[in-house]
């Protein structure tokens, strides 16, 4: 009986331990699906860039989170994806870009109370882009502020893009 009990305790630490903190997270199920989104966002010099966007959101059989899509600034348009995946209890991240090429890890914050995740990425040049994605009571449309700050932590640009769910 001992050792029944010590194995199933075990299986249960070990359970726990390796749970996947994004598979089971409320948010990230929000996520899901097709969108559109559509916003601008706005320099310092009070330049107003247009931007349109369609993604995708999903989990992979890898247990990780996919945001993955095309994205236009003005005419000038690349595809994009942002890859959520486990490492632990934390979630940390990985951005790809075309156009300019671009591949940079970076934080992730999920608030659930909020139903927001918020990621912190260092672009070079002591430049920081936070983006704060806030999902609606109903779960159709996404708010999505963006915000670049130089090394000084003066804000250069920022904006928002409304996503919207597309019906299944």
């Amino acid at each position: 009986m001992k050792h029944y009990l010590i194995f199933a305790l075990g299986f249960l630490i070990c359970g726990i331990a390796t749970a996947n903190p994004i598979e089971e997270n409320p948010i990230f199920k929000l996520f899901i699906g097709e969108w559109t989104g559509e916003g601008k966002l706005v320099d310092s010099d009070g330049h107003k860039t247009k931007v349109v966007e369609t993604w995708t959101g999903k989990l992979t059989d890898e247990g990780s989170f996919v945001i993955s899509g095309k994205r236009k600034f003005d005419m000038a348009e690349h595809d994009f994806a942002w890859d959520f995946y486990a490492n632990g209890d934390l979630i940390e991240g990985q951005m790809k870009m075309s156009k300019p090429e671009v591949e940079q890890r970076f934080e992730v914050v999920i608030n659930e109370d909020a139903r927001s995740i918020e990621i912190k990425i260092p672009l070079g040049g002591g430049t920081t882009m936070t983006v704060k994605n806030t999902v609606s009571k109903d779960g159709k449309t996404i708010e999505g502020t963006v915000k670049l700050e130089d090394e000084s932590g003066q804000e250069t640009t920022s904006g928002k893009v409304t996503h919207t769910k597309k019906e299944a």
